[in-house]
């Protein structure tokens, strides 16, 4: 009778959780799905940095504050890729990727499964593993149903892919494919400035003229137009001696001139500490740096005063000048940067230089001159293959 009593008492239980579980189920994705909503609305009004800081910190508490609602429901396939999502979205993706690897190992059902796929995507994205979010998403295109999540993905794989055909598809499908949601309509501009750069690194710089000069009709924004504007008038100065740079405050060197640079090839590098991409792009600096800096090769990073700083570590805010300089310095010395570098106070060699977006590389040959420029931090390959073929170079 007691063991009757107890197997009675366990299915009780066993149902009522069951019941809990498919409630907070439907609850979780309820409100999340209407927090996206209004996460959208407010990216929508982003127009500066402060509006950003102010957007990134009502997303993270109101991600932790939907975690710590149902972090006592039962561990259910829908539960746990809403857990990981907004892990995902918290940054902390190491969690994120070992939620949904154990709802990927149970074989949940198809749309489950793309659901679960479609974070995993993301996932490899967040961590710059391109080749292998594009692997995955080509399984699941197909069945994905949130334009969203299409154009998100479209947008990296078109801006950072490794190969210059996946990304030329990608950007193509990003700005051919309508409707396009608002939240990704301002990055229509992008697209533009990376397949104008494949253009550039193919040598059609008619074709990348002709792409640019699109994206400056298609943009209605004056401030993105006038990245597309300054793209384009980089273009006109390849193959023209560089121009001397101001200068300012230097570390890693003493002043240093273009002129004076003739018979060496020296990339110039405009970044910022806080520019995710600039972090993204100075290891590979640094090494190739490091490779051929005793064969006739110099990099100068050239930043400016903005009077605050961020970077990956810190988010100080506001800061006068000698503060700003200090904690550059300890940036470069974190990432052990060992090529020369240049703090401006002012814009007149961005505007010389056309400068667009940062990171952007300016390539100047040998006998002084300017053979490439290149904005963003993929396609190290070429670079590498550029220099490469200015340091034989008589």
């Amino acid at each position: 009778m007691f063991k009757r009593i107890s197997i009675l008492i366990f299915i009780g239980i066993f149902l009522i959780a069951c019941q809990t579980g498919k409630e907070d189920a439907k609850n979780f994705s309820d409100e999340y799905t209407k927090l996206t909503g209004k996460l959208r609305d407010l990216q929508l009004k982003v127009k500066s940095r402060d509006d950003y800081v102010a957007y990134d910190a009502e997303m993270k508490r109101e991600y932790e504050s939907l975690l710590k609602k149902y972090e006592n429901s039962p561990s259910r396939v829908e539960i746990e890729i809403l857990r990981s999502i907004l892990l995902l979205g918290l940054k902390k993706t190491a969690e994120a990727e070992q939620k949904i690897d154990k709802v990927l190992a149970k074989k949940p059902g198809l749309i489950t499964e793309t659901e679960a796929k479609m974070v995993k995507v993301k996932i490899l994205l967040q961590k710059e593993q391109y080749s292998e979010a594009h692997n995955l998403f080509k399984e699941i295109e197909a069945q994905v149903k949130d334009p969203y999540d299409l154009f998100e993905v479209w947008f990296y794989l078109g801006a950072e892919h490794e190969d210059n055909k996946i990304k030329e598809y990608y950007a193509k499908k990003f700005l051919n494919t309508k409707p396009i949601p608002d939240t990704h309509a301002k990055n229509r501009y992008v697209m533009y400035l990376f397949l104008s750069s494949i253009a550039k690194q193919e040598g059609d710089l008619e074709k990348a003229r002709r792409i640019l000069n699109e994206g400056i009709a298609d943009t209605k924004d004056e401030r993105t137009k006038a990245v597309l504007v300054n793209s384009l008038a980089q273009i006109d100065y390849y193959g023209k001696e560089a121009f001397p740079i101001s200068g300012g405050t230097w570390i890693n060197s003493s002043p240093l001139e273009l002129k004076n640079l003739k018979g060496q090839v020296v990339i110039l590098s405009f970044w910022a500490p806080w520019c995710p991409s600039c972090r993204t792009l100075t290891p590979s600096l640094v090494d190739l740096y490091n490779e051929n800096k005793d064969k006739g090769f110099t990099i100068i990073g050239y930043t400016r005063l903005y009077g605050t700083y961020m970077d990956d570590v810190e988010d100080i805010g506001k800061v006068n000048k000698e503060e700003e300089l200090g904690h550059i310095n300890k940036y470069l010395e974190r990432k052990k940067v060992p090529y020369p570098i240049v703090i401006a106070e002012g814009m007149t060699d961005y505007e010389t230089y056309k400068i667009a977006g940062l990171p952007t590389l300016v390539c100047i040959d040998k006998k002084g001159n300017i053979v490439f420029t290149k904005i963003g931090a993929g396609d190290l390959p070429f670079v590498k293959g550029k220099i490469k073929q200015l340091l034989e170079e008589i």
